[in-house]
């Protein structure tokens, strides 16, 4: 037997073997594995049912491309909108607050319905309007009980938690008078001016009462930023996209709509005036200049009319007339080529240091000298930029076709950029000549009289000066128009809308989650139950710690009382596996005759004697003539089991008293007797070692098959080890659940020290529904 379960556990492996080993844990402890995984089903139903729905509402908008700012008078370079900038402009409390002109959330009305709190948005009974609000007051819970038609009461009161901590403070020290508790408990009617220390408020009925109680808290409406701040979020639709998307999360549906909508309106609001206070810049920066030109061509025209009082003039030759206005012109041309290579240069400049060119107004800012090639090339990237943009309200940056306009804007970049360089030449060219020719006719001009050249440079002066002051009229009215026709750039592509469903909490997978934390919960102190309970489960405990074979399993039987149990169900489990005890010590006996078989257990309480019992009755069945031994002379029980008596018995037979004749007793069945222990002796261990009780054995060996003993605990006393000498097989009885995995190991040490042979073990009151016990088969 042992060799065969050696081979079977060296064949299975250790991990399968820990393996069943877990799940025998798991079985064993299967109730409280459930129990607590139920407990913690029903903890995350009851915190699913009454965490707050949150509800999402979300809107997108387009922002604008780019934000004019003049750097001069004749060119416009666009300062690229950063939509990450833009996106934190919407998480600033500066918006938040101009959002917040157009919402009236401050004050939150309340009502309970089966056990949960319902926040009522535009839909409360009744309207709480405050005109004084102490910081003590400020979001506290006001309950609000309608009494009649006409009247309430308003209740304050502190919670449980402010009890609690005020009572400990009271411990401590007295509480000052402005940190006391707020209590309040009055009646008022509706449209009552209700003035306390606290605040001073008026309620107003707006509709019949559905509850029989409310609560509202109140904070000033410019506070709820830390609520417009912690709820929203802002995140872009696409990598280089200018469509962001803002999403707000709330208890309450309606008023996330609300709140993007102010959001939105006043982002828009607050860019429309930046556009409008730049074009009023602007306008002040033109009649700045128009005052100082107006101002400069006037004292030109009085200049030039004290020169002709104060000098008799006379005509100027056809050659000093030419040569004055060929030069105004030449250097009006000059002039405008210098305009020219300025903003070709800042717009090369911007080229080169920026990685989109979206951000340059060309067009507006090449009017004064035009190229061809140069306009031919803003067209196509002005045709790809929209292209792009309506690809990427749809596509991410990564698709195919957004990667391929992105090339061809590269490619056309850097055709812009060559044709921009080709045209910078050309003007230097013009430069340079015109510069000679100025050079030459200034020259001519030197050499007329004074006269006629200072009259010739008040000429020129007055003529310049009159040009740039018609070029800014013109830039004045087109900037004026601007003004009065300002209009927003910025699209909603998608407004918020109400949620029907609310985006968290997800119910079920709080609920599994409570269930499968449950379940490790239970599963885990099953574990730590098994680790720290050190009896003997099953047989696989003691056969991974003894090397002992194992005779019998044994089970355990539900009721209190147990005597001869085989005898009431002959072809009960019971019985069974105490024909496969019999069978076992039937293949392991020595002789056809005489055999004794002593029974004990490491303490008591394992059922030693009820097996000493019941063997002898599974014995007798069998036909076999049996007798058994009760050697347990200073805790007798065995004569109960049969209902015979105790007064003559092993006791008074090793003192002298009686023969073997006398204290043998016959049971109630044939084939079965039994020898009592007898009176309680004060010498048990003296009267065992008397020899008589090897003239016993010898003379009952003559007449019996089997001999069954029934001895006192092995780790109690030292009575049997006197008495295993005699035993042809000794059977230690282990019940489970109770005996200590450590007494496995006592006994190794016992059988290594002693030498002890003949030793077997069984295993008693193992419950069939663990699947400790096998049934039939050897153990």
């Amino acid at each position: 037997m042992k060799e065969r379960r050696q081979s079977q556990k060296n064949y299975m492996g250790e991990g399968e073997v820990d393996l069943k080993e877990v799940f025998s844990t798991f079985k064993r402890y299967y109730k409280s594995i459930f129990t607590i995984a139920l407990l913690a089903t029903m903890l995350a139903f009851v915190s699913a049912y009454f965490t707050t729905d949150i509800y999402q509402s979300e809107t997108l908008m387009q922002l604008a491309e780019n934000q004019k700012v003049a750097k001069s008078d004749f060119i416009n370079i666009d300062k690229y909108s950063n939509v990450e900038d833009e996106m934190v402009a919407f998480r600033t409390e500066r918006l938040a607050k101009k959002a917040l002109k157009n919402l009236n959330i401050g004050t939150r009305y309340f009502m309970k319905k089966n056990l949960k709190n319902y926040e009522l948005y535009k839909a409360s009974p009744f309207i709480v309007t405050f005109e004084y609000l102490s910081p003590r007051v400020m979001g506290m819970p006001i309950r609000l009980i309608p009494s009649t038609e006409d009247h309430f009461r308003l209740i304050m009161e502190p919670t449980l938690k402010e009890k609690a901590i005020n009572t400990v403070r009271s411990l401590i020290a007295p509480i000052p008078d402005d940190e006391q508790s707020i209590v309040y408990d009055k009646l008022h009617s509706f449209g009552e001016k209700i003035e306390t220390p606290w605040f001073t408020i008026t309620v107003q009925q707006v509709h019949e009462f559905e509850e029989s109680e409310y609560y509202f808290s109140m904070l000033p409406n410019e506070s709820m930023t830390d609520l417009i701040g912690s709820n929203l979020t802002v995140s872009p639709s696409s990598e280089k996209g200018s469509i962001i998307i803002l999403n707000f999360e709330d208890n309450v549906p309606l008023r996330a709509k609300d709140i993007l909508d102010a959001l939105a309106n006043a982002y828009i609001v607050e860019k429309m005036e930046s556009k409008s206070k730049s074009a009023e810049r602007k306008l002040h920066f033109i009649d700045m200049q128009l005052e100082a030109i107006d101002a400069t061509i006037v004292g030109s025209a009085k200049d030039i009319e004290r020169f002709k009082a104060t000098n008799i003039m006379v005509d100027l030759k056809t050659k000093a007339q030419l040569t004055a206005g060929k030069l105004n012109d030449l250097e009006t041309q000059l002039s405008e080529i210098n305009m020219n290579i300025d903003v070709k240069e800042s717009i090369l400049n911007y080229i080169e240091t920026h990685k989109d060119i979206k951000g340059v107004n060309i067009t507006s800012a090449l009017q004064s000298g035009q190229n061809a090639a140069i306009t031919s090339i803003i067209d196509v990237i002005q045709k790809t930029i929209v292209q792009r943009n309506d690809l990427l309200s749809s596509l991410t940056e990564a698709h195919p076709s957004v990667i391929k306009v992105n090339r061809q804007l590269i490619s056309l970049r850097k055709s812009l950029n060559v044709a921009i360089l080709a045209s910078l030449r050309t003007l230097q060219k013009r430069k340079q000549s015109l510069s000679d020719i100025i050079k030459e006719n200034t020259s001519k001009m030197q050499a007329l009289p004074g006269q006629e050249q200072r009259l010739a440079r008040l000429n020129r002066n007055f003529m310049v000066n009159e040009k740039i002051y018609s070029y800014l009229l013109e830039k004045r009215a087109v900037t004026a128009v601007t003004e009065s026709s300002t209009v927003s750039d910025i699209k909603i592509f998608e407004f918020p809308t109400v949620a029907d469903l609310p985006i968290k909490p997800n119910r079920a997978i709080i609920i599994f989650v409570g269930f499968a934390l449950g379940l490790i919960l239970g599963l885990a102190q099953a574990i730590l139950r098994a680790y720290l309970d050190n009896t003997i489960k099953s047989s696989e405990d003691i056969e991974n710690l003894t090397r002992l074979p194992i005779y019998g399993i044994l089970p355990t039987l539900k009721q209190k009382v147990i005597k001869l149990e085989v005898f009431k169900d002959t072809r009960s489990p019971f019985a069974e596996s105490y024909r496969v005890l019999r069978t076992n010590l039937q293949f392991s006996q020595k002789n056809k005759q005489g055999n004794v078989i002593l029974v004990t257990s490491t303490i008591a309480g394992e059922g030693k004697s009820t097996i000493v019992a019941n063997l002898g009755a599974i014995f007798q069945l069998a036909k076999y003539k049996s007798i058994v031994i009760n050697m347990d002379l200073r805790k007798p029980s065995l004569h109960h089991y049969y209902e015979v008596g105790n007064s003559v018995g092993m006791s008074t037979y090793l003192s002298g008293k009686h023969s073997v004749e006398e204290i043998i007793q016959s049971s109630a069945y044939r084939n079965l007797d039994i020898i009592a222990s007898g009176p309680i002796p004060p010498n048990p261990s003296e009267l065992i070692l008397s020899d008589k009780l090897n003239e016993l054995l010898d003379r009952l060996k003559e007449v019996y098959d089997y001999i069954f003993i029934d001895s006192a605990p092995l780790g109690l006393v030292t009575d049997t080890m006197h008495l295993m000498q005699y035993a042809d097989r000794n059977l230690i009885i282990f019940r489970e659940n109770y005996a200590r995995k450590s007494f496995v190991a006592d006994l190794n040490n016992l059988v290594e020290k002693h030498d002890l042979k003949h030793i077997g073990i069984v295993i008693n009151s193992v419950d069939m529904s663990s699947g400790g016990f096998r049934g039939y088969g050897y153990g």
